[in-house]
């Protein structure tokens, strides 16, 4: 399973306190299913849900659904699609700057398999396939996650959401 890892990397870019500190980002899979085609191809397609926990998150939860949602793009944009039904979440509010932000995301894996030698079997992930959207051109070239969020500040002054840097 790739996918995970690739997520945790791509939350950690933004929010280095939850690089930092793996605990605070907790990731399980649930619910995971095996598909085959029974035909002489020997791959298969793992579907799973994965759960994402971001626990004591002093940050608007918007930034982290948009790094998530960035991440579909490139890693399951099915799951963004046009009438798509998108994922479930769950925010506990903590105090007035503190969540527990949980997201339940239904992520597949293709695994391909190919013979080598007397009865071997060399197995790889299959990179997704990313469509182009009808809706836009992308938001970024792709060649790396995104390391910051800015937003404009009522006056219009744009301000740096994420990461904050340390004093």
């Amino acid at each position: 399973m790739k996918k995970p890892a690739l997520l945790r990397a791509a939350i950690g870019a933004l929010y280095p306190e939850l690089a930092r500190d793996p605990d605070r980002l907790a990731m399980w899979v649930e619910q995971g299913s095996v598909r085959a085609t029974g035909t002489s191809q020997r791959g298969f397609a793992w579907e799973y849900q994965l759960t994402v926990v971001a626990e004591d998150f002093t940050r608007e939860p918007e930034g982290l659904f948009f790094v998530v949602v960035d991440w579909l793009r490139s890693q399951q944009p099915d799951v963004i699609q046009p009438n798509a039904p998108g994922f479930p979440f769950e925010v506990d509010v903590l105090g007035d700057t503190t969540f527990d932000v949980k997201m339940t995301l239904p992520l597949r894996e293709i695994v391909t398999a190919t013979a080598v030698g007397e009865g071997g079997w060399q197995l790889a992930v299959v990179p997704e396939q990313v469509p182009l959207f009808p809706d836009a051109e992308p938001l970024r070239d792709g060649s790396g996650p995104i390391t910051s969020l800015w937003a404009r500040a009522n006056d219009g002054v744009p301000v740096k959401v994420a990461p904050i840097e340390a004093d």
